[in-house]
């Protein structure tokens, strides 16, 4: 006869780990909470709601980095025609020049920038590990819907797949904070400024009264 014990009707269910919806890059452990936060990702991943819901969560100023493109890029991009190496330098540059007006200013900002690839990150930053990457992950399956409902964009839903095959996801190496797309925007902001905080020292921006934070100019865009 078996020695076993019969299960009971009542036996817990297994427990699978949970996908975190934040999580901080080993990088961003290492240096702490950064100052100026580039929220990044394939088109139609939610850059900007995201952005804007976190920048009125930490009472931090906000740019919209689609407005840094030149008429050229916005032109190429609405026909439905990919932006080259090239056509993305000035604007790279620009992001970057807002993000160290920020730093150079003892301020705090959110920028919004697809950043696919490692390089273009790299020309964003500077160097500079107060800078840190809001990365929107998702997979093509879980972006293309919210791509397909939204209106008022230059950039058609039919270029989300060169978008993913020039995707260069970043790793722990960088300054990094990944975000789960598939949930919902205000769990990610909530997840988000938890995340930060924890890497915080007492005297960042982050950890004073959300009436109290000083918000800095925003950057000359000229």
């Amino acid at each position: 006869m078996s020695q076993h014990a019969p299960l009971s009707a009542s036996a817990a269910p297994r427990a699978f780990p949970t996908v975190p919806l934040a999580r901080a890059s080993e990088r961003l452990k290492q240096v702490g909470a950064p100052r100026v936060l580039v929220v990044m990702g394939v088109s139609g991943s939610g850059k900007s709601t995201l952005a804007q819901l976190l920048a009125r969560r930490v009472g931090w100023p906000i740019i919209e980095g689609d407005e840094l493109h030149p008429e050229a890029n916005i032109a190429k991009m609405s026909a439905g025609i990919p932006l080259t190496d090239a056509d993305r330098a000035p604007w790279l540059e620009k992001i970057g020049a807002v993000a160290r007006d920020w730093l150079q200013g003892g301020g705090c900002g959110i920028v919004t920038c697809s950043s696919l690839k490692r390089r273009y990150r790299d020309v964003i930053t500077g160097g500079d590990a107060r800078v840190c990457f809001v990365y929107l992950k998702g997979r093509p399956e879980d972006i293309a819907p919210r791509l397909g409902q939204r209106t008022g964009h230059f950039m058609p839903a039919s270029m989300l797949t060169s978008q993913f095959a020039a995707l260069e996801e970043p790793d722990d190496s960088e300054v990094l904070l990944e975000l789960d797309v598939t949930a919902s925007r205000t769990s990610l902001v909530e997840a988000a400024y938890e995340t930060l905080l924890e890497l915080a020292t007492p005297d960042h921006p982050l950890c004073r009264p959300a009436d109290a934070r000083a918000i800095a100019p925003k950057a000359a865009l000229g």
